[in-house]
């Protein structure tokens, strides 16, 4: 009874070193795998955020250009108007306005501090970033993260200069078209000079919570590696007790017969490996002892 509790300790204290490695390798990995996973998620982020942005800044940008190019020629030398099609900011918001009822979760303006429109106000950010384009180190545009409305987007904003045909609308409120000052008034909306930056447009694409995005992956990715190293564990727990200590305490118990001398029973491993051979030379010193005895028995 003894014999087997010391063979059991002998084969758990092996048993547990092989663990212990294991398991400081298991911790190791879901440390790298954690910092791994937030830099993974957060260019994954900014990488999808960048092609929603590129995308809803290509459609406004397109609508203007319809209005410039299109409808806006073809109407008003007949002096037929309707804002959404001949102004490209009544037409980009009316589109905008759409694709929100649509989409909430993004974020366009059309934003001046001088509109016809008064709901074309900017709000403090908004404002912020009109001013940034009216420095003498305007940039031609601006696309950073930033907080809109207690919201945190990835930005793009670009200026609306005034052109030739804007005049026609916002140069002054008499030579104004009377649909324009019927419906808006004339205290706002006007005195644009060819070149000014009098609005901007800002669109924004929702950047998704990082933190509890990464946390999500990072306990997806720890329950796989637990499932892994679990099955690992059992696999190499298994193996090590059948194919090494198994086999050592077999020929630690043998040795242990001959110490006490019983030198009769036979150590024979059929494996071609360290262990085998291990078998093997004790074998060949128990035959040996076993010949020492037998002339040391003749001699007498």
């Amino acid at each position: 009874m003894t014999d087997a509790v010391s063979k059991d300790k002998k084969g758990s204290r092996l048993t547990k070193k092989f663990n212990r490695v294991l398991f400081f390798l298991y911790l190791a990995i879901v440390l790298v795998s954690i910092p791994g996973t937030y830099f993974v998620t957060q260019q994954q982020i900014q990488e999808q955020a960048n092609r929603e942005l590129s995308l809803l800044v290509d459609m406004i940008r397109s609508v203007r250009n319809v209005v410039r190019e299109e409808t806006r020629p073809h109407f008003l030398p007949k002096g037929e108007f309707f804002p959404a099609v001949v102004s490209s900011t009544v037409m980009a918001k009316t589109v905008a306005s759409k694709f929100a009822v649509l989409r909430p979760e993004y974020y366009i303006r059309i934003v001046s501090d001088n509109p016809l429109n008064q709901e074309n106000m900017p709000d403090a950010a908004e404002a912020g970033i009109l001013n940034r384009f009216r420095q003498p180190d305007r940039p031609d545009k601006i696309v950073e993260s930033g907080t809109l409305r207690n919201q945190t987007y990835l930005i793009s904003a670009a200026p609306a200069t005034a052109k030739e045909g804007c005049l026609v609308c916002h140069g002054t409120a008499a030579s104004a078209p009377t649909q324009i000052t019927a419906k808006y008034g004339g205290d706002s909306g006007f005195g644009y000079g060819v070149g000014d930056v009098v609005g901007a447009s800002v669109v924004g694409v929702p950047m998704a919570n990082l933190n509890e995005l990464v946390l999500t992956r990072s306990l997806i990715i720890v329950g796989i590696l637990t499932l892994l190293f679990a099955f690992i564990f059992a696999f190499i727990n298994t193996l090590v007790k059948r194919s090494i200590i198994t086999p050592i305490l077999s020929i630690s118990e043998a040795a242990k017969s001959v110490s006490r001398g019983k030198l009769n029973e036979s150590i024979s491993m059929d494996r071609d490996d360290e262990i085998g051979e291990l078998a093997y030379s004790f074998e060949l010193m128990r035959r040996s002892l076993v010949a020492i005895v037998k002339k040391m028995r003749a001699a007498k």
